[in-house]
């Protein structure tokens, strides 16, 4: 039998944890302050957050986007979270991780963070976040599995290898691991082979814009080849200019562009 002053200290410290636990939450976003944030990084192994001001016109932008990543991830149910801080207003923290701009978003795994790299768009932040914490390339083996995997997504590559073991197949998932941006799948099944009219190993980028799909025609032995054709056949042959596709168009591996200034009132060419 337990004695009655250890209840009361257990239920004392129970108390005390869930104060202490108590987080806002809007739109499906932590809002995490100075007195929470060591708590929540502590309790949660990966944890996506983003040092906002309100006056950001750039913040405001993100801020829907934002908000439909963390509806996708609980719609999927993931342990990914998804957090904000008010740098203005929560200075110490934003001294503590150099924030200089806004929005800085950071990606903190088991404590420990490192810069987010992808883009500000819902898809391309849950493609993100689940390329670092799963496996690099998911494993389709069946017709409707891999159709649903292509339908779903603006942008998927697609490796075909008979031999999961083979050399090729092993570079393609070491580019994977490097490529955040889309998700990754491997298709080994015969089956898939003939439903799909792939009859070697190939690699097969499907995307929902201009021809719908475009073939790696170049060699796995670089893996170079593969991460800059990924690059330069996601993005449309003509894509519009804003803050959202910035740093895909020019922070990518595509180094030459040509770029057509108009009115968005002006008939379409």
């Amino acid at each position: 039998m337990i004695p009655k002053f250890l209840v009361s200290i257990y239920v004392l410290l129970f108390v005390g944890q869930c104060l202490s636990s108590e987080v806002t939450e809007e739109d499906g976003v932590l809002v995490l302050k100075q007195k929470n944030f060591d708590e929540v990084i502590g309790k949660t192994d990966h944890i996506l957050v983003e040092f906002y001001a309100p006056w950001c016109g750039h913040c405001k932008a993100l801020a829907p986007q934002y908000a439909k990543a963390a509806g996708k991830l609980a719609e999927l149910n993931s342990h990914i979270k998804l957090a904000k801080i008010d740098a203005t207003e929560e200075t110490e923290l934003a001294e503590k991780f150099n924030i200089r701009g806004y929005p800085t978003i950071k990606f903190f795994r088991k404590g420990q963070p490192i810069e987010y790299t992808g883009d500000r768009r819902a898809d391309d932040i849950v493609n993100w976040l689940l390329k670092k914490t799963g496996q690099p390339a998911k494993v389709l083996s069946k017709i409707d599995e891999l159709k649903t995997f292509i339908d779903e997504n603006p942008v998927v590559v697609i490796g075909y290898f008979k031999d999961p073991e083979s050399e090729g197949c092993k570079r393609f998932l070491d580019v994977a691991s490097t490529v955040d941006d889309h998700p990754f799948g491997i298709v080994s099944e015969e089956e898939l082979f003939t439903e799909f009219h792939v009859d070697e190993d190939k690699v097969i980028l499907y995307k929902k814009f201009d021809d719908g799909k475009s073939v790696f025609t170049g060699s796995l032995e670089d893996p170079n080849e593969l991460t800059k054709f990924v690059a330069s056949e996601s993005l449309p042959l003509i894509v519009e200019f804003n803050h959202e596709t910035a740093q895909k168009i020019f922070g990518g591996d595509i180094k030459s562009h040509l770029l057509l200034f108009f009115s968005k009132k002006s008939r379409p060419f």
